[in-house]
């Protein structure tokens, strides 16, 4: 195999000479995978000769299937020989090919940039300290609490706080607008649910009542054909049921969890807070210390990564909408998107994580941050195990495969030198 490589800006442009004893390696390999279901009249399988057997496959066929065989194999040798580091798949021009003389391929390809670290002694995040108060703990029980809580007919106009159902049609300049209707729908007053102003005009109303608000959508308003407009909404309120939380006491500790007593409880309570505001201000900590590596870099990151980064990033959309009971294409009707407008606004985000996963990757070389095959597996299993049981099977074949082995390897390096940042650039 002969390699010639030239350098065009931010990519490499290989042209690569495969001798004619490996081209016809590949090709009697290809030809013996696919003549065995060939039959040929008159000849038992695997006798007839190999002029009819290729005239009964087809030499286009044969001609693709080889050099669907060898270019990436070859390909892949000439990155490792070279000691290339590419940026996803290349851009492939076939030159000359002779099944009986040669093969010569071009292959243009992106090549990660070179990333100067830093100077990590320079870069310096101050730690804060985690606190627990009293008034953290009550707002646990108090949602603890609404969870247990009991209701029952408020006999009385609605108030803050009453658990009501409503039935309401918006419109914005006297058209109804798609969503702004529903019936019986369940809402406490007072909890935010709707947009601002919407709920307090409720208070008042008797079971039965209608009446008719005007309320001002926001000017962030998910919904671009909503946004800052007014809107009069008719309202009927149907159900108005007072809620009835419980005694906080032992009895109430107990219906929670093991717990003996209302102090067992929040001594439970404190710890957790405790564990839950630690990692929050730890990752607070590493993600600034990120952002002020990567504010100082200066690297043009590769069109082809954010590429791939936009891409993940719209099916990270696209699941956390799922847990939601939506579609990413009910999204963006809500919306008023377009896909390719929402992958625009993604671009800013996958160039940081691109930056990010670049330094990284420059830092984790300087101190040889490795993972062992224990570790690796170890995740993987990890990872199935939390993966909902209708996914597991494609969890299961992706995290096996060589691409989602070596995700969860890079993904454990980049820990071990985030744990390394976060001890040398904080305190």
């Amino acid at each position: 195999m002969k390699i010639t490589k030239e350098k065009i800006d931010d990519k490499i442009k290989l042209t690569i000479e495969v001798e004619p004893g490996l081209l016809k390696q590949k090709t009697d390999a290809v030809f013996s995978r696919l003549s065995r279901n060939v039959k040929v009249a008159g000849f038992r399988p695997g006798k007839a000769p190999r002029h009819l057997v290729e005239t009964e496959i087809g030499q286009d066929r044969i001609n693709a299937e080889v050099l669907d065989a060898i270019i990436p194999e070859v390909y892949y040798q000439a990155v490792v020989k070279e000691d290339l580091n590419v940026v996803g798949s290349p851009e492939v021009k076939l030159i000359k090919f002779v099944p009986t003389d040669g093969l010569t391929f071009e292959a243009i390809v992106e090549l990660l940039p070179e990333v100067k670290v830093p100077d990590l002694a320079k870069i310096e995040v101050k730690r804060s300290d985690v606190k627990v108060s009293e008034k953290d703990v009550q707002e646990v029980i108090d949602d603890l609490a609404k969870q247990l809580a009991k209701t029952a007919k408020a006999g009385r106009p609605a108030k803050k706080g009453d658990q009501v159902e409503i039935d309401f049609e918006g419109f914005v300049d006297n058209v109804a607008f798609e969503g702004g209707k529903s019936q019986n729908y369940p809402l406490i007053l007072g909890q935010g649910q709707f947009v601002p102003g919407f709920e307090d005009q409720l208070i008042g109303m008797g079971e039965s009542d209608e009446k008719e608000i005007e309320v001002t959508f926001p000017k962030d308003y998910h919904a671009e054909n909503l946004k800052n407009k007014k809107a009069k909404f008719k309202i009927k309120m149907n159900v108005i049921n007072e809620v009835i939380l419980p005694d906080i006491n032992d009895d109430f500790a107990k219906q929670v969890g093991p717990f003996n007593d209302v102090k067992q409880l929040k001594e439970d309570i404190k710890k957790e807070l405790r564990r839950t505001k630690e990692g929050q201000e730890r990752n607070r900590v590493e993600t600034e210390i990120l952002e002020k590596i990567t504010s100082q870099l200066k690297v043009k990151v590769p069109d082809g990564l954010v590429h791939q980064e936009v891409h993940r990033l719209l099916h990270e959309a696209e699941h956390n909408l799922s847990n939601q009971g939506m579609t990413i294409e009910r999204y963006l009707e809500m919306s008023g998107k377009r896909q390719d407008d929402l992958e625009k606004e993604m671009i800013p985000e996958a160039e940081k994580r691109v930056k990010i996963g670049l330094v990284l990757t420059e830092i984790s070389k300087e101190i040889k941050a490795v993972v062992s095959e224990a570790e690796v597996h170890a995740e993987i299993e990890r990872r199935i195990e939390l993966t909902r049981q209708e996914e597991k099977p494609q969890a299961e074949e992706f995290y096996h495969s060589p691409e989602g082995h070596h995700q969860i390897e890079n993904i454990l390096v980049g820990e071990k030198v985030v744990n390394y940042l976060y001890d040398k650039c904080s305190k």
